[in-house]
């Protein structure tokens, strides 16, 4: 399945090899000054092209765990050029270049752009081909930009009234989510739910009912909840210290016993019901009844925060197949029969694993994994994770998330994502649309 992604500095290396590899084999450059200037003009991609305005975007093959192809939008002398519009030979029957070409001409669009340029090399006949099927003209005089030795200069003009974000077709939203609804029929999937999306009532319903439309659409949908703000203020009325230690709550007996009450009480009998008026057939379940999770200690200082032993997977397998949604509070026993409050990220992440989950989703307070420059990474490979929590990147409660991730990844899952539960139908939108709106960890 491909998706379209914006550039971040993770995935910068390969995209920079992709291009290069392109040049190298395709355009057959050899000039060494001209491969040295892309070269040049690649290692520096946010200084050129993201912090001037422009854009690079990104076509990412999520079976095949490769780059399909590229296309940047770059302001040579106040003149729009589009840049490095390559895709794979063999991708190039899927339409990946129509794909790249319209979500750049929708930023044209937002930025008010009406002219936009870009040269391209005699060689090429089928790209080419390609400009000339979507409108663009050969174009004599050179407006200013930087033109290749015997390439061709094209010009478009952009219509603003083609692609306005505002009034989209829906008719052609629900043909972009084909592909993926026959994808993922029949497959299960984890939704992590917590943090302040428990708690904003517009934003509770809007999930309640995206996790509902999965289900109507054959995917077996299991939810893990947290519930960190309810559990926040409960504490405040008992005059009990919140304290956390590398995104995980310190829990002392006290604070155990409010965990348990507040969860399974108040936030998993609120979800059931609202997904249950959903027409969700929602079963609530909790960790520690009849001994469906079992746990051990993590570690003293933490308290009663537990590490999952076992998971009695047939009986969220019985729930699964009487068409039912499984929601789980994610409060553990061990053989003693003391409670453990699990870190919500780390249930969903041992659930998924132990169902053989085709995805995890964890729902968040933020868009998804952020860089130091506070901008979204949209897709990573699971080898950086580390990296990045040591050089500060990743912090907080979102280190408990990434790990969970990664830990996924390596025994069996998919894929993982991490997306704003605060913002609207990002689920479906991550799911179901060519581009993401989170951060996809593969």
């Amino acid at each position: 399945m491909i998706k379209i992604y914006n550039y971040n500095q993770i995935m910068q290396n390969e995209i920079e090899e992709f291009i290069l590899n392109n040049i190298g084999n395709e355009l057959k450059i050899k000039e060494k000054t001209t491969f040295e200037n892309i070269t040049q003009d690649l290692s520096n991609i946010e200084k050129n092209y993201i912090n001037n305005g422009g854009k690079l975007l990104f076509a990412y093959d999520t079976q095949n765990k490769e780059i399909a192809g590229t296309i940047a939008m770059k302001f040579e002398n106040n003149i729009a050029v589009l840049k490095r519009f390559y895709v794979d030979e063999k991708y190039r029957k899927k339409k990946i270049g129509y794909l790249l070409y319209m979500e750049i001409e929708k930023a044209l669009v937002e930025a008010n752009i009406e002219q936009v340029y870009l040269t391209s090399g005699k060689e090429l006949e089928q790209a080419h081909k390609f400009y000339k099927r979507n409108g663009w003209k050969m174009e004599s005089k050179n407006p200013g930009i930087y033109i290749r030795t015997g390439a061709d200069l094209y010009k478009k003009q952009v219509d603003q009234n083609k692609i306005n974000n505002k009034t989209v077709d829906r008719a052609n939203i629900l043909i972009e989510a084909i592909p993926y609804i026959k994808e993922y029929l029949g497959t299960t999937m984890v939704i992590k739910y917590g943090g302040n999306a428990l708690v904003d009532k517009e934003q509770k319903e809007n999930v309640i009912k995206q996790i509902a439309l999965l289900k109507m659409l054959g995917i077996k949908v299991v939810v893990v909840h947290g519930g960190g703000p309810d559990i926040d203020e409960e504490l405040e009325k008992e005059n009990i210290e919140i304290k956390f230690e590398n995104g995980l709550r310190i829990t002392d007996k006290k604070t155990m016993d409010v965990v348990k009450n507040v969860l399974i009480n108040k936030t998993n009998p609120s979800i059931v019901q609202l997904l249950n008026e959903q027409k969700c057939n929602a079963i609530r379940m909790a960790g520690c009844d009849d001994n469906f999770i079992t746990c051990t200690k993590i570690d003293e200082k933490l308290g009663f925060v537990g590490q999952i032993k076992n998971i009695k997977v047939d009986l969220i397998n019985e729930i699964l197949e009487k068409n039912c949604v499984p929601v789980i509070s994610p409060i553990g026993i061990d053989e003693k029969g003391n409670y453990y409050n699990i870190n919500a990220d780390i249930a969903a992440a041992e659930v998924a694993m132990a169902l053989k989950a085709q995805k995890v989703i964890f729902l968040t307070n933020t868009d998804g994994v952020l860089d130091k420059s506070k901008k979204l990474i949209s897709l990573m490979n699971k080898e950086k994770i580390n990296l990045l929590i040591e050089d500060g990147t990743i912090i907080g409660g979102m280190i408990p998330k990434i790990n969970a991730c990664k830990i996924c990844l390596n025994n069996g899952v998919e894929k993982t994502h991490i997306l704003s539960g605060l913002k609207k139908n990002t689920v479906l939108n991550e799911l179901f649309s060519d581009n993401g709106v989170g951060t996809m960890i593969i």
